[in-house]
């Protein structure tokens, strides 16, 4: 049986198998720049950006993601919410045949070691490499070719990811680039009871806790 979460005001049904979204989604979904643009969800998940832009002003609205199962609540939940999304699916770009005005891409960004230490995504979810950043750099390096004139990448980053090779990245195939918002993300319990496992530079400590930094990178040219 299927459950349900509440996104933003989004009602979205979920099952145990699939990748729900988090923090950092909803920062994507509030720091994107959609209204009246063509957007791509690149890694859509169960559809709540692709949802979000199509309920609340873009133009058009493409979602694509790796995973079945995703692309199967992606559309039940597009139905739910009387949407109309393209859904389709790609291995990040494989399949993708269009420009568009916007990409939001919030693909996995966290060290292979930090996704099963977690438990953030589910057995058969795809995961980034042991560096965290191998899905990101490629989304990078392949997105000029599917942007219009003057389009926008947006795509999410943390701090158990190779942050310095993907701004290195992103430098290097975008002539600009900002960051749209930083937080300071608090420890799980399971990050907490893991902490020897992780690479220091990863985390933080102020007081007694410990934090991941999450960045929204917006890249133009």
């Amino acid at each position: 049986m299927d459950n349900v979460l509440n996104f933003l005001g989004i009602q979205l049904t979920y099952s145990d198998e699939v990748f729900r979204p988090t923090l950092i989604t909803e920062n994507c979904a509030n720091f994107t720049n959609f209204k009246d643009k063509s957007v791509l969800d690149l890694g859509c998940g169960i559809g709540p950006l692709a949802i979000f832009f199509a309920k609340y002003g873009a133009e058009k609205v493409s979602a694509c993601d790796i995973f079945e199962k995703h692309l199967e609540y992606a559309k039940k939940n597009a139905r739910l919410n009387e949407v109309e999304i393209e859904i389709f699916y790609s291995d990040l770009f494989s399949n993708v045949k269009e420009k568009y005005d916007v990409i939001c891409c919030d693909v996995s960004g966290v060290d292979k070691k930090v996704a099963e230490v977690t438990g953030w995504f589910p057995g058969e979810v795809p995961k980034a490499d042991e560096t965290g950043s191998n899905l990101i750099i490629k989304v990078v390096e392949e997105a000029n070719n599917y942007l219009n004139d003057a389009g926008i990448l947006n795509i999410a980053t943390t701090s158990f990811s190779d942050v310095l090779s993907i701004q290195k990245k992103i430098s290097e195939c975008f002539l600009n680039s900002e960051v749209l918002i930083k937080i300071d993300v608090p420890f799980s319990k399971r990050l907490k009871e893991n902490l020897e496992l992780l690479n220091k530079k990863s985390f933080k400590k102020i007081g007694d806790d410990y934090f991941w930094e999450f960045k929204l990178f917006k890249c133009s040219n």
